[in-house]
């Protein structure tokens, strides 16, 4: 299955082709993440910012007057959700635009509490047709104890409005949403890895590990070739944490334009997006625009080494490394500038497309169920 991925190029030619389409059921897989979501829903593929901002003054004429790529109002009308009926939130870059967003990255346990909500994001944002179905797989660092709750939460038939991305109106969608599965993090990715097109071919009794660097966890996966994992490892501190250490950095500079806005609070977020078009900017502005990649590169440097020290004791202290055959990386932190070298110098190969990877595998497994039916 090939994703188009979604940009700004691309973003509104596909909304409007979507809206051409006639009603019909998506197979899709939602990788939750902390930092960003990302969604497969046939053939299309969107990551949105983990960002939820609830709307409080229903009375704003304005408030529904956003949607990109990246973000969206919402309003759920009604459905199964009855506790939603009438609640109105916005999502993704909508929502970290409000002062009173809420980062997924905070707080893990909301990945599952908001799942609907950023299910219908993606929705809206693909502009699918109403009276469409989708039967999705998802995933969760805690699906024992979440994953009942998940689907509830997700499962039935929801209407829902947002703003068209063609004709700027407001319309109005229903969708059923079938729940499969609830896997682990990272199950997605050994899935994709093994049977989807990774290019993963071990035996069964051969062993790979995984490195999934991602917003908020680094998740180490020992797995055999049949799919089965052997054993597991989280690491706190993703990319968010090396980001945060880079604002802090910048709070505390001396230069002039420093001293001008010193009571100005360096957000992750903009420092993410400088590494991610590798500017290596702050800003976009005259007044706030930084270099700091000299600042990146002392924070990455120990970051990375009290990261992969902890993989290291980790898969040594259990004997896996030197029984592994292959040694694989993903995750949107794998491909950061230089920490993809390390990687590979340390023998890993990093996996194209790695933000994907377990939205991709999670689709898979959706696609296999309901041929299974």
């Amino acid at each position: 299955m090939t994703a188009i991925l979604m940009s700004d190029k691309n973003w509104l030619v596909t909304a409007e082709h979507a809206a051409s389409l006639q009603p019909t059921t998506l197979i899709a897989g939602k990788d939750p993440g902390a930092g960003y979501g990302k969604g497969c829903y046939a053939d299309m593929s969107i990551t949105l910012p983990s960002a939820y901002s609830l709307v409080r003054n229903r009375s704003s004429a304005k408030h529904h007057e956003t949607i990109s790529k990246d973000g969206a109002w919402i309003r759920y009308v009604e459905g199964t959700r009855r506790d939603l009926a009438n609640t109105q939130f916005f999502w993704g870059s909508a929502a970290i635009a409000q002062p009173d967003h809420l980062l997924l990255h905070d707080d893990k346990g909301k990945k599952g509490e908001l799942a609907l909500e950023s299910i219908l994001a993606d929705l809206a944002i693909l502009n699918i047709p109403s009276g469409s179905g989708v039967q999705i797989a998802l995933s969760s660092h805690n699906p024992e104890k979440w994953g009942d709750e998940i689907k509830r939460r997700v499962s039935g038939v929801h209407t829902y409005q947002h703003k068209h991305p063609v004709s700027r109106e407001i319309v109005d969608k229903t969708v059923e949403i079938e729940v499969g599965v609830v896997y682990p993090e990272g199950y997605g990715a050994i899935a994709y890895s093994l049977f989807g097109g990774g290019g993963v071919e071990l035996e069964p009794s051969d062993t790979a590990i995984s490195l999934d660097i991602g917003s908020s966890t680094w998740i180490v996966t020992v797995f055999d070739g049949a799919g089965s994992v052997v054993d597991r490892y989280l690491i706190d501190g993703g990319v968010g944490e090396l980001c945060g250490a880079i604002a802090l950095q910048l709070d505390n500079l001396k230069d002039g334009v420093s001293l001008m806005t010193r009571d100005t609070k360096h957000s992750p977020a903009v420092v993410n997006r400088g590494i991610i078009d590798k500017s290596f900017i702050y800003g976009s502005n005259a007044m706030t625009g930084k270099p700091f990649q000299p600042i990146y590169a002392s924070c990455l440097d120990r970051w990375w080494s009290a990261k992969i020290e902890q993989v290291a004791t980790f898969l040594t202290n259990r004997g896996h490394l030197d029984r592994a055959r292959m040694l694989l990386a993903f995750g949107g932190g794998s491909q950061l500038p230089v920490v993809d070298e390390n990687l590979a110098n340390l023998g890993f190969t990093v996996l194209q497309n790695g933000q994907f990877i377990n939205a991709l595998g999670l689709q898979l497994l959706a696609e296999i169920s309901n041929e299974n039916k």
